[in-house]
Parts: C-alpha cells; structure tokens; sequence
C-alpha cells in the first residue's frame, strides 16, 4: 500500500510542476456524421465541459446519445442528426515509466556457500490489486506522443483524478488534481492559462494536515491580517490539545485588485473589469472573485445573481437580479500577472487554554526583482525604477527595441519628421524594425492614433504631439513586498467577561528597486475589545467596549475594514493616524426581542473627526416581525462638515400560508463647506419606500408580488433637488410543481422619471414552464426571457502556435505574404490547426433589448406499442420539434423588444434564429425505419471588423433496414441551402445549393466484427459572385474489430473525387471541398485500443491522407491511460 501511495504521490509531485506549462487544448469540431459510432480523439475527453449541438446550435440531449470519455467514443445516430457540433475538451495521452527497487544489469548471483537459512515457496493465489486500493477513486491519468510528418513531434500529458479514503486508521487522503485550460467562450476562442487548473493532494490526522498543490490560502483569526489568496506550494499544520502551529510556502498565482462600478439603469451587462492600472486585458482566477452591492455580498452562478466571464474579464447579471443605477459594486479578485515570480509563505501559531488563547501571524509576500517574467527589464529600465520611488506616473519607459523581421508581427521603423524621430509602420524586411508597445495616455495626449486592426493586431500611425491618445511607451512595473506581523489574545476568566486584544506591524515596500520614500514602508495597529455581560435574566443587558489604533503608513493588501467603510463615514483619502472607539449595549429578551445601542468616534490625526450613533431592533411577536437599522453620523474634515442620517425599517405580518410586508429606507447625506456652509455636489438624498404581498410556501409553490417607490434627490445651484423618481413593479413566483408541470414567472419593471435627462425604463422577464401530458405522450418545454443589457464589438487577432495545438489555419489566399481576417479558416485537419483566435479587451459597448423563446415539444406514442388498431399503427411514429429565438436589437429610448419574431434589420446585433423537426418511423428498430428532418437556422453575429450573417435550410431522408440478419441497407438524401453574407469581407459571401444521395452496406459478420462499404455523391452550386460548383464522389470503407478480450480494431478508408469549378484559392471552394484538395484525394485512418489490466489502456491511433497535388501526410500518436 506504501509503495502504491508513493508512486502516486510522484506521479501527483510531476503534474503539480507540469500543469504550470504544459498547453491542454479545447476541441469545437463540426462533423458530418456518416455512421453511427464514431472515434472523435486519440485522447480521452473530460466529462466535465462536454457538450455536443446539433446543426442549429441547440444542445443535444443526453438521452439521445452514448459516450464513452475514456475511449472517446460517441455512438449517435447519423440519421437522426447527420451535423453535430462537438465541444469539449481532450486528456493528452501519458506514458508512464517501470518503477523497481533494482536495476537487473547490475544483479550478480551470490557466488557465497551459505548455508540455506530458509526457503521460499511461490503464493500460487496471485491478486491483482488495483494501485489505489482500498480509496475511493475517479479520473485517469493520460500521456502520450503524437509525431507526423506535417507537425512537430508532441508530448503531452493530462491529469484528472479524484482520491479520498483512508491510508491509515488515523490518515486520510484526499486529492483532486485536475489540469485543463480556460472555459471555453461561446464566441469560439479559448486561451491556455494555468489559473484555472485545479491540482492538489492532501493528508490529515487527528494531530497533523500536509497540503501540496493549489492552496486557498486563507485567515480570519486576525482582525487586522485578513486575507483569502490563491497559491501553488506546501501547507503544513500540527497540533495538541494546546497548541496549533501552520506554515505554508507557495508562488503567488494572481495579484489583488479592487474594482468599483455603478450599476447602470436596467443594464444587465456586460461589465468590463479594468485592473489597478486601467488595464483592460485581464485574465481572472478563476474563483477568487467576490462581488458585493450596496455592501452585500453576492452569489455567483447561472441561476444565482451574477456570472463572470475570467477570460474576459466580464460581468453579466441574471435576468432575476435586475440592475439600476443605484447599486454600488466592488469587485475584489486576483489577476493573473506575470511580472515577476512572486513568493508568499504564512505562518500561524496559536496556543490555547480553556479560557485564554494567544496566537501569532506572519505574512510574507515579495517579488523576486531580479527574476522577471513578463518585462525584461533593460539597465536603463532599472535606473527608472530606482529614481521613482513610490511614485507610479514616474514609472513610465519607452516601450520599442530591435525585432528581426517575422510576417507573424506587426513591426515599425523609426523615420525622421522634422527633428524628431517617429515610429511607421513597416512590412519590408531590409529595414531596421523595432517592435513597439502603445499605450492610451488619454484624450489628445499623445501623439499616435489607432490606424487600423489586422488580423495580428492593432496599427497605429503618427498624428503629432497632443493630437492622438497614444504614445509609444509602456509603464513599468516595479517589484513589490508586503509583509505583515500580528499577534492577539483573548482572555474571558468567566461567561460574562471577555477581552480581546491585537497589535500588527506592516513593512509595505512598493518599489524594491528604489530606497525613496522608504521611510512610508512601515506601520503599526492596535485593537482592544471588551465584552461584559451586565443582566443575565429575562431581559440580557451586555455591554461592549473598544478602542482601535491604526497608524497612518500601515496598509494592508486586502481590507479589514468593511466593505463600505468610506462610506458609511464619509471618508475621503483622509490623512493621519486612525483612531476609533466604540461604545455598545445590547438588551435581549429571549429569542423574541433584540437591541442594540452603538456610539462610534473616528478620527484621522487633525484631519477628520467622526461621531455616529447607532440603533438596531428586531422583535418577532405573534407573527409580526419588525426590524429597524438607524444610525446618525456628525462629522468634521478639514474643508467641510458632515451630517448623514440612514433609517431602514421593515414590518412582515405573516398568516397562514399568507404574509403581507413594508419596508421603508431613507438617507439625506448633506456635506458642507466650511466657509460658506453651502451643499456639496457630492450631498445626496433619497427616500425608498416598498410594499409587498405573498402567498405559499418560498422554498416551494408561492407567488410575491411587489412595489417599490424611490425618490433621488441631488445638489442643484447649492441646494436638494428631485432628480428622478422611480417606480418598480416586480412578481416572483413558482406557480406550479409537481411531476407533470413545472411553472415558474419572474417579472421586473421598472420605469425612471428623470428631471434633467431623457426618461428610462426597463423590463427584465423570465417565463419558465415544462408539461407532461397523457402518460409523456406530450413533452413539452418553453422558455421565454427578456432583458437589457450590452453588446461589446469584439475585436480578435490571431497568434501562431505549434501545429495541430491551434484551431485554426491560415491560407493566404490573396498570395501577398499578410495574414488578413478573411485568411483564416476552422481547421478541418489536425495538423494544419496552427493559430488560436485571441479575443482583445472589449472597449466598446452598444445598448440592447433581448428578447429570447426557446420551444421544445415531443410526441411519444410508444406507449401505445401494446394496443390495437390505429392506436398500434400510430405507435410506430415519434416527433420531436425544437425552435429557439434570441433575439438582440440595438435599444434606442425606452422602447422594449419583447417580441423575439420581431425582427428590425436595422437595429439587429445579433440573433439565433433555429426550427428543426425530426419524424421518426420505426425509431431504433431498422426494420423499414426512416427519419425525415427539417431545419430552418439564421445567425447573425456582431463584430468589429463587420457583421456576418449565416442561414442554413436543410432537408433530410435517412432509411435504415435489416435485409438479412447479416446485412443492413441505409440510405440518404439530403438537399440544403447554406447562405453567408458578411459586411466587410465579399470574398467570403456565397449561397450554395448542396444535394446528396448515398447508400451504405454493412455486413455484421458476429458481435465482433463488421464490414462497411459506402457511397456518397455530392452536388454543391455556388448561385452567386463566381458561380462555383463542385461533384464529390466519395467510397468509403470500414472495419470494426471487438474483442471480448478488451481489445478494439477500427479501420477507415476512403476515396473522393472532387471535380471543381471555379477559383480553389478562395474562402468558397474552402467550404465547398471541406478541406480536400481538387481532384482525387484518399484519407485512411487506423485505431487500436487494447486494455492491459484492470484500469491500463493502451490506444495507437493513425491518420493519413494524400491528393493529386501533395505528398502523402502521416500522423500518429500512441496513449497510455490509466483510469481509476
């Protein structure tokens, strides 16, 4: 058992060290299905980000397919759905290594006359225990070669495996080490990042934890030091009945920021998140996002308040958390930055007694300055740095350095303009090129302007000094420290007494290549708090007092303070030392009746003075709850005085199965000048006021509905004026729940008078409900949802990577040696797939109106299979229909789209337009078995570089029967129409008429073997621009070996002649000939899987093609998977 827990935790010790380079790769495929069981990898796939659509973009569902992840094996029908869209992302394959205690060409006999001390006699009764016996286990663990004569040779290796049980009596595993890149986003690109891999292992006993991998860092034992940090390293922890001691070394994997935004009236996003620096290409960690609103924090998730998009640093809100302009959000997360390699460890101890504890803490977070990542910093670079102190506007360098000439990059030379010289772009080789960093420096700022975007990304020309928003300069990033000592104590020597106590030190060092302003590094902070229980009794009298010493150079990375701290206090930037004492009593009478009195002073050395007075209650008396949260805030700065009043009262009065409600919240926060008394325009008012009524049972059947009523009021010439006044009309309900009918309706209005703008109004809506009819011979799905929101115009460069790693290829169709947008195309072939399309940072947005309907009925009459007469007859037939409808149009004044079929070509940003009916007879029987489809799509996208606009229109007959018990026919035609308009890019536009007709012939030999041979003739017409047409005629061959002994043999061979008019260097013919060649082209491919033992896989996979005008290209790839 040792050994085997030793060999995985090696193996685990590799992936924890591989995950932070290797490259996983994302697969979106589009297929045409020609038979029934298909290979789609040579790799295992990941259950977990499986999924598979058919032609209209509508998922498939589970029902109607089979997959085995392991064997990458899909079994669907081809009839049903001869195009499928794949996406999911893939295991790269292992090759594991023979461990032995002895190397066997070094082992002589024993030459020695020793007398024979004992004997050995052989255990006949051999085991074949699995390497994790006795844990819980599940994954596998994939490594593999993939050579071809078209690509470089490729290692790769994945990791995806879940163990939990016990060693030991008293140890116990766990482990979760998963390893994949980012999501994948729904515009199609994927970026590789290794903030999103998820590896660790962990052991524990009663007296000790080991932690190894990615660690949630995490303290809240400290007032002071409170932190939550996402990390790769080790995390130790020992303990006795007194004592507690953790340490921790790790690498940082993202830096902390905090982003604050206001929510904008009706507007569900997205939400572009900048960094610290307004830097709008941010890559998340994934997890480490917290998102508060007015204070409170939020729950992620699809059917939760919000969803964020790590990839692009987005936020979106559900349609049931609808957003206004009077929510304040603030995002605090990690980024992924690569400056430096940054290192952290954390050290607790803590010992304790039954009524007296003393812990201590230390932080240590540092840059390695003189390992730096992302920038390669230069001497004069470094000179920078030291004269800038903490100041990051002196932070700034030139950003240009010599480049050799590469037609992947977008180069510059340096030309004279006047006396200076300037940056111009420059695609001749034989000049001297620089490559060249812009930064935005703000509105007429700097000197160069955004010229053009290319498929390599952004140009940018000279328009001269304080004529453009650019300048050719980068800000450098300087190498940091932060380290923090805590130490704190409670002592309660009886149940009424309790005494807090915590003292902390900072050593804040932003610049550690500079030593000015060192002197701002270092900071102390102090808390004292006592707590005593007056009257113990009917009514609890307790008491709390507290005192807080914080000094004006202590700072902390992460705040200890709550959310809203500023606010609440009216803080702005204040200077001085901190102080802070608060004086509390609290009477309870039982679990009915609470309240509690607060006086708070806050002062920042001369600079601010606060004083605030606190009020809470909450009573629960025969079904009548109240609540009250009061407080009066007096406070003085050194350019204006304070007065901020809050009140929040809700009254509920339940009945049975009934309750009615009211809640009442004002603020008037007036800031004035201390000169001349007059309101500041950063004063505000307002006054909310909310009504409600509700029956049923919240977790279950219920139905609320509300009104909510608000006045703003705001500084005008010096005085409160009424700015808007808003009314909001809201329903939540789950009408109906039961096994046959599910109903739920959310509705929101909300409806804006502005005194000093255009009026606004906004409507989210979401309509749910699901019924069951006639013993399920009716199934039926609908879904409707309006709401607003934005729509960014994305923009996209291409980056070259190693092939068959990328999606896409690039073929110069044009032949001038640029890479342009309309050049690329999905790859159809693995090793041609040598680019990934990177999404740049979204900075415009454009206002919409969704309006989404989503329809599926299904019509089962199996159930009939037993009866008599048309009953019968009519139970050999199935339907099933799907319509979606989503529907996005530019939103212009307070007009709402509700109605998804309305469609206004002129506002239309983007829509998904899909119908697509299946009739079945005989379904899974092939007995005289056909299915007839229809399918009706259009998409429109919205993108920078212009909008493109696709519709399919597609019928389908598939016929499937037994002619023998050996031989099985199936036939099918098809005719469809594809039609793509694009608004930039002519080359690319064509409307083809496709027809085709094909029969198949299998012969099932027995359970393990089966002969395929089949024909398919295709007819594809371009009707527009060039006029191209294309014959395909293609023989296709097949073997499948299945052994019961656990071993698999799958052979395909197949001939096309493609004979082709028209220009086959163009986007068209790219389509048209599916990647092929003009012409004869072969294709054959080869796949071998054999089981070793009870969890080691063995898969050998081949793939050839050739055509007329090219040599023949091999790839293969051998795997070795070990599944638990």
């Amino acid at each position: 058992m040792i050994k085997k827990v030793l060999l995985g935790f090696c193996l685990f010790l590799g992936f924890i060290a591989q995950a932070q380079i290797n490259s996983k790769e994302f697969r979106s495929k589009k297929i045409q299905l020609k038979k029934d069981t298909i290979y789609l990898e040579k790799e295992a796939i990941n259950p977990l980000r499986f999924k598979i659509l058919d032609s209209s973009g509508v998922q498939i569902p589970k029902s109607a397919y089979q997959i085995d992840f392991s064997k990458a094996l899909l079994i669907i029908s081809a009839k049903k759905y001869p195009i499928i869209q794949l996406r999911y992302f893939i295991f790269p394959e292992f090759i594991t290594k023979t461990y032995q205690s002895y190397n066997d060409s070094v082992v002589v006999p024993n030459t020695n006359n020793t007398q024979k001390l004992y004997s050995l006699t052989s255990n006949k009764n051999k085991t074949n225990q699995p390497i994790f016996d006795g844990l819980t286990t599940n994954g596998s663990i994939n490594r593999g070669l993939t050579i071809g004569n078209n690509q470089n040779s490729v290692v790769n290796s994945s990791l995806d495996l879940n163990i939990e049980g016990y060693l030991s009596k008293e140890v116990k595993i766990r482990a979760n080490i998963f390893d994949t890149n980012i999501p994948l986003q729904d515009n199609g690109y994927s970026q590789n990042i290794t903030d999103f891999d998820r590896i660790f292992i962990e052991l524990t006993h009663k007296n000790w934890r080991v932690k190894a991998g990615d660690l949630d860092l995490k303290n809240t034992d400290s007032y002071f030091l409170k932190f939550s940090k996402k990390v790769s390293g080790l995390e130790l922890e020992a303990k006795n009945e007194n004592l507690n001691v953790l340490a921790s070394g790790a690498i940082v994997r993202g830096r902390f920021s905090v982003f604050n935004f206001n929510g904008r009236e009706g507007n569900q996003g997205p939400y572009k998140i900048t960094g610290p620096n307004s830097e709008s290409f941010l890559i998340i960690v994934g997890g480490s996002d917290a998102l508060f609103m007015n204070g409170q924090l939020l729950t992620r998730g699809e059917d939760k308040d919000y969803t964020i998009d790590y990839n692009t640093a987005e936020i979106r809100f559900n349609t049931s958390f609808p957003i206004n302009s009077d929510m304040r959000f603030r995002l605090e997360f990690q980024y992924s930055e690569r400056n430096y390699t940054r290192f952290v460890s954390y050290n607790k101890a803590k010992y304790s007694t039954e009524n007296w504890y003393i812990q201590s803490f230390f932080y240590n977070e540092i840059d390695a300055k003189n390992q730096p990542l992302q920038q390669d910093l230069s001497d004069a670079q470094k000179l920078i740095l030291s004269e800038a102190g903490n100041n990051p506007d002196k932070m700034i360098s030139e950003s240009a350095y010599r480049e050799a000439y590469s037609d992947s990059k977008i180069l510059y030379k340096k030309t004279l303009n006047s006396t200076s010289e300037i940056f111009e772009y420059s695609e001749d080789p034989t000049d001297e090129l620089y490559y060249v960093s812009f930064s935005l420096v703000g509105n007429l700022q700097g000197a160069y302007r955004l010229s053009k975007t290319t498929a390599l990304g952004n140009i940018y020309e000279y328009v001269g000094l304080n004529a453009g928003d650019y300048s050719p300069v980068i800000r450098l990033i300087a190498p940091s420290k932060s380290q923090i000592f805590a130490i704190n104590t409670a002592y309660h020597p009886s149940k009424k007494t309790q005494v807090f106590a915590e003292w902390a030190m900072s050593n804040n060092d932003l610049n550690l290549f500079s030593s000015i302003d060192n002197q701002q590094n270092k900071g102390v902070a102090s808390k004292i708090d006592w707590t005593q229980l007056l009257v113990d009794s009917n009514w609890r009298i307790a008491s709390e007092v507290s005192y807080e010493f914080v000094q004006q150079n202590f700072k902390m990375e992460q705040r200890f303070e709550t959310v809203e701290f500023q606010r609440d206090w009216n803080l702005s930037n204040p200077i001085g030392d901190k102080q802070q004492i608060g004086i509390g009593l609290q009477f309870k009478k039982a679990k009915n009746i609470t309240v509690d009195y607060g006086f708070q002073q806050l002062s920042y050395g001369q600079d601010y003075k606060g004083y605030k007075q606190l009020l809470k209650a909450n009573s629960l008396i025969n079904k009548t709850a109240l609540a009250l949260d009061a407080s009066y805030l007096n406070s003085t700065s050194s350019l204006e005085k304070n007065s901020f009043i809050r009140t929040k009262a809700k009254l509920e009065q339940s009945f049975t199965k009934k309750w009615i409600g009211a809640f009442a919240d004002f603020e008037s926060n007036q800031k004035r000048d201390l000169q001349n008394n007059q309101l500041q325009k950063l004063s505000h008012r307002y006054s909310a006021f909310d009504t409600y009524i509700g029956a049923g049972d919240s977790t279950k059947v219920y139905v609320k509905f509300g009104v909510n009523y608000r006045v703003n009021d705001s500084v005008r010439n010096a005085e409160f004026a009424k700015i808007n006044t808003r009314s909001t009309f809201y329903l939540e309900s789950k009408l109906i729940e039961n096994s046959k009918t599910n109903l739920a309706v959310f509705a929101n209005y909300m409806n804006s008078k502005n005194s000093f703008v255009a009026n606004e109004k906004s409507l989210n809506a979401k309509v749910v409900y699901n019924q069951k009819l006639f013993g399920n011979f009716i199934n039926s799905a609908t879904v409707y949802e309006t709401s607003s929101g934005n729509v960014p115009r994305q923009e996209y460069i291409y980056v070259q990577t190693e092939p068959g790693l990328g999606y896409y290829t690039w073929i110069d169709y044009n032949n001038n040696g640029i890479k342009e947008f309309n050049e690329f195309e999905i790859a159809i072939f693995q090793d041609q797939a040598n680019y990934l399309r990177i999404a740049l940072p979204n900075i415009n947005y454009v206002n919409t109106q969704r309006a989404k309907w989503s329809q599926s009925i299904q019509l089962n009459p199996s159930a009939w299979s037993t009866k008599k007469g048309l009953r019968k007859i009519i139970s050999h037939f199935y339907n099933q229909s799907a319509f979606l409808i989503d529907n996005e149009q530019e939103r212009s004044g307070s007009l709402f789209n509700l109605n998804p079929f309305h469609l206004d070509e002129t506002k239309l940003i983007g829509l998904n337009l899909s119908l697509r009916n299946q009739f079945y007879f005989n379904k899974n029987n092939q007995h005289y078995s056909f299915i007839y489809t229809y399918q009706d799509s259009k998409i429109k996208q919205f993108y920078s570089i212009g909008n493109q606009e696709s519709k399919n229109t597609l019928h389908q007959l598939d016929f499937e029967h037994m002619l023998t018990k050996f031989w099985l026919l199936e036939l099918k035609t098809s005719f469809l129409k594809e039609e793509v308009n694009t608004e930039n890019f002519s080359n690319r536009n064509y409307l083809l008429n496709n027809k085709e007709f094909g029969p198949k012939f299998t012969f099932l030999y027995n359970k393990n073997h089966r002969f395929s041979l089949s024909y398919l003739y295709k007819d594809k017409k371009n009707t527009v621009q060039d006029f191209e047409k294309m014959e395909q005629q293609n023989i296709g061959a097949s073997y499948l070996y299945s052994s019961k002994k656990n071993n698999q043999l799958s052979v395909d061979l197949n001939l096309y002649s493609n004979n082709f008019s028209g220009n086959a260097n163009s986007p068209v013919a790219y389509q048209m000939l599916e990647g092929l060649q003009v012409g004869k082209n072969y294709t054959w491919s080869l796949l071998y899987q054999q089981k070793l033992n009870s969890f080691l896989n063995l898969n050998i996979n081949y793939l050839g093609r050739k055509s007329e005008r090219s040599s023949v290209i091999h790839t293969g790839s051998i795997q070795l998977r070990a599944d638990f």
